[in-house]
């Protein structure tokens, strides 16, 4: 029994699971699941047995299921990996996750490639600056394609039955750090309210932002809202041998002269979007990234003897 309580632990530790995150994958209550974990369960012996095949299967299809996510990547990251580990465990445990990064990591083309690997069944959201609570509602009534009438609690209840009953089982919602540009904590916590009332009924949800977004929620605290965040990671820029790898995969050669100073340029300038501009540039220039820098950086002067 005793190894069986550490096998579990163990799994349940490298998964990050909560108690009704074990339960939902087990079919046993929470309450009985809660009595388990603590080691105080007085019940049938079998089921800390039963509760650990039922996690031991999870983690085969969970492992099996990353490694096919990380195969099908052309390429990726060490952030854009990050971003979808997180992406995925929230799927998988119908979680609600916040996935922060500098802009130009590759959080939105990330979040894209996961969709398309879960057609149907996740969603993607965009935030618009400006937004009110009732502006998220209203997104996620487009969604789904429902009418929005009636009250901002009335269309969120339609919202999510339609989200339920088109079986969408996540929304993506990139760019989340539009929402809290107002500055207002009561504000901010209004809209992100919404996409907790839209886990509460068993939908993943995924706040996808920059660093800014980070900031916010954590100037708002620990609340009935944030408090629900099962997930929480910052995904850091790519390093110089990553940009560079980037850059070849795209077709440029990094060891030019124009291709090092292109990955040099790229951390304050965007990144990877950056790379990517630059490589589009140099392809319709012949390959002469050089000339493809210029163009960038005519206003600013800021290619120097290019």
């Amino acid at each position: 029994m005793q190894e069986q309580m550490e096998r579990l632990q163990n799994i349940v530790q490298a998964l990050g699971l909560s108690n009704m995150d074990i339960a939902r994958i087990s079919g046993k209550s929470t309450g009985t699941v809660s009595q388990v974990m603590s080691q105080k369960y007085r019940g049938r012996p079998e089921v800390v047995g039963e509760i650990l095949a039922a996690l031991e299967a999870y983690e085969v299809r969970m492992t099996s299921e990353m490694q096919e996510a990380h195969d099908a990547a052309k390429w990726a990251t060490e952030g854009q990996r990050l971003i979808q580990t997180v992406l995925h465990l929230t799927y998988e445990t119908q979680g609600f996750s916040v996935v922060v990064g500098p802009s130009g990591i590759g959080k939105t083309y990330t979040a894209e490639d996961f969709l398309a690997r879960h057609p149907g069944r996740a969603q993607y959201l965009r935030c618009a600056d400006g937004m009110c609570m009732g502006d998220v509602i209203d997104a996620l009534l487009e969604l789904t394609g429902t009418p929005g009438y009636g009250s901002n609690s009335q269309k969120l209840k339609r919202a999510i039955r339609a989200l339920k009953d088109q079986d969408v089982r996540m929304i993506l919602v990139d760019e989340a750090d539009l929402l809290v540009t107002d500055g207002s904590k009561p504000k901010i916590l209004k809209k992100i309210s919404v996409f907790r009332e839209v886990k509460e009924a068993g939908i993943a949800v995924s706040l996808i932002g920059l660093d800014s977004f980070d900031t916010a929620l954590r100037a708002v605290g620990e609340t009935y809202v944030t408090s629900r965040i099962d997930l929480y990671r910052h995904a850091g820029n790519p390093t110089q041998a990553e940009l560079a790898h980037y850059l070849a995969y795209l077709g440029h050669d990094p060891e030019t002269e124009g291709g090092r100073l292109a990955v040099s340029l790229a951390p304050k300038n965007g990144s990877m979007r950056f790379v990517s501009k630059a490589a589009q540039i140099a392809k319709q220039l012949s390959g002469n990234m050089m000339e493809a820098l210029r163009l960038l950086f005519a206003a600013s002067g800021h290619v120097k003897g290019a």
